[in-house]
Order: C-alpha cells, then sequence, then structure tokens
C-alpha cells in the first residue's frame, strides 16, 4: 500500500512539473484558434491544477507546496540554460544557428510573469483546497477543485498577461488572451474535475 501511494506521489510530482515546463515553453507562442487567442502554454498549464490536486489529496499541502517551490526554480533554472546556449558562441562549421536564440530565448518579462504567476496562483490555489477540505472533510470532494481552481486561475491569468504583455500588446489583444485563457482553463478543470475521486485521501 505504502508503495502503491509513494508511486503516485512520484508520478503526481513529476507530472506537475513536467507540465509547467511544457507549458512556459509552449508560452512563448501565441496562437490563433478561430476567435480566440491564447498562449500555446494554455493547452498543457490547466491540467496542473489537476496534478497538484492529486498530489494534495496523497501527500498534504506541505508537500504541494515544496513540489509547487521546486518547479518554479526548475522553471528559472531552464530559461536560464536555454539563455546560456543561445549567447555562447556556435560552431562554425556547421551553418548559421540562429534559429534557436530566435525561437526559445524569451523575453525576461515572459520568464518572470510565467514564474511569478505559477507559483502565486498555485499556493493560493492550495490554500483554498485546504480550507475547503477541512470545511467539508471527505464529502462533495469535487468543490475542493471547483473553489481552488475559480480563484486561482484568474489570478494566474491576470498577473501572467500584465508582467508579461503589459504594454506590448494592445488592451484587445490582452482582452483576448484573457477570456481565451479562463475559458480553457475551465473548461478542463471541470472536464478533469472527477480526477479527484481517482484516489483516496492519505493527508489533511
Amino acid at each position: 500500500m505504502q508503495d502503491k501511494r509513494l508511486k503516485l506521489i512520484i508520478i503526481a510530482s513529476a507530472g506537475y512539473i513536467a507540465l509547467t515546463l511544457f507549458s512556459n515553453l509552449g508560452s512563448l507562442r501565441i496562437l490563433a484558434l478561430g476567435v480566440l487567442s491564447l498562449d500555446g502554454g494554455t493547452l498543457l498549464y490547466p491540467f496542473t491544477f489537476t496534478c497538484r490536486d492529486l498530489l494534495h489529496k496523497k501527500a498534504g499541502g506541505e508537500i504541494s507546496r515544496f513540489v509547487i517551490i521546486l518547479s518554479a526554480i526548475l522553471n528559472l533554472l531552464m530559461f536560464i540554460f536555454i539563455m546560456i546556449v543561445a549567447v555562447l558562441p556556435a560552431d562554425p562549421s556547421v551553418g548559421p544557428q540562429l534559429t534557436y536564440g530566435q525561437v526559445l530565448l524569451p523575453g525576461i518579462r515572459l520568464v518572470i510573469g510565467s514564474i511569478v504567476a505559477m507559483t502565486i496562483s498555485e499556493l493560493i490555489d492550495t490554500e483554498i483546497y485546504s480550507l475547503v477540505h477541512k470545511h467539508y472533510g471527505n464529502s462533495h470532494q469535487w468543490l475542493r477543485v471547483f473553489y481552488s481552481n475559480l480563484v486561482s486561475i484568474p489570478i494566474d491569468t491576470v498577473i501572467f498577461l500584465v508582467i508579461a504583455f503589459g504594454g506590448i500588446l494592445s488592451a484587445t489583444v490582452l482582452l483576448k488572451l484573457f477570456v481565451a485563457n479562463l475559458l480553457i482553463k475551465f473548461i478542463v478543470s471541470l472536464v478533469s474535475m472527477g480526477s479527484i475521486y481517482l484516489v483516496k485521501d492519505d493527508q489533511v
């Protein structure tokens, strides 16, 4: 039983960290899906809330907060590594290698916006999850996901867009990004809400 619990904790932690890394890389590209504009990271980022909720359920709030902070540090190190590789001289014998830096070298505002928004919103999500859990106990488990995401998703979206794109993109584009982000994140949240019942509570 303990081995199964440990495996679930590792899967949820690794899934959470991997999804944040992939999402931040995806955020470097703004997509146009029909009438919606959204950063590519939005396609995956909402699933981080599901992983964090499952982690919280199996390991508790303290471990969840630790994984959130660890993920922020790893994302920062990833961007630093990309920047270092991009500015180091390329081997001329293999021809021009300009696309690496052009594609993967993000602006500092995007890096800060991504990490700050993710960390703040996820920590808030964790606290709300804990409060709802304490109030309802093991009943109405879906409310933990609903209420925590209801607050954390808008906070995450606003912080990221303001820091990363405020003053760069027009108000119209920012509004379209905000609406698209909320729409997709809430849809994914609602669809994945039932996953909270896949594992049983081990911690408060």
